[in-house]
């Protein structure tokens, strides 16, 4: 809950300044920044000032999914398989856990620094099945 004497720049601050964002319902980006195409919540981040950032972002997409199919098509993999399904339903569901609700449990013991390292290969691992091989390297 808020404190009842916050004005409406303090609200937008608390509620959008984690995100890099302002406006009505955080829905622009702050100057300088747009939004994050890895980024699950939308964050923005800070534009780079580079004419081959539209190539980075096709050959990370395009690229990885390609070596997937082929290593499919390779090893005659079925995906379709009982196996199959439940692996990638659970890959699903444990980078699903780890963005968004962070197991405080398991991490307690790790200093803080290296609790965002452990998540960061753990998603890495699970979002190969969800097709998103590099969202935890790009902003």
């Amino acid at each position: 809950p808020f404190p009842p004497n916050m004005t409406a720049s303090e609200v937008n601050g608390y509620m959008c300044g984690e995100m890099n964002r302002t406006g009505r319902l955080c829905g622009r980006c702050k100057n300088g920044t747009g939004p994050s195409v890895f980024s699950p919540d939308l964050k923005c981040v800070r534009c780079l000032d580079s004419s081959y950032g539209w190539a980075v972002y096709l050959a990370a997409e395009f690229i990885p999914i390609t070596v997937f199919v082929l290593l499919v098509i390779l090893f005659r993999i079925r995906l379709c398989a009982d196996y199959m399904n439940a692996l990638v339903f659970f890959c699903n569901i444990g980078s699903a856990g780890l963005l968004y609700f962070r197991p405080v449990i398991i991490f307690s013991s790790l200093p803080s620094n290296s609790e965002q390292s452990v998540v960061s290969i753990f998603i890495s691992i699970y979002n190969i099945f969800n097709l998103q091989f590099f969202q935890n390297f790009f902003p």
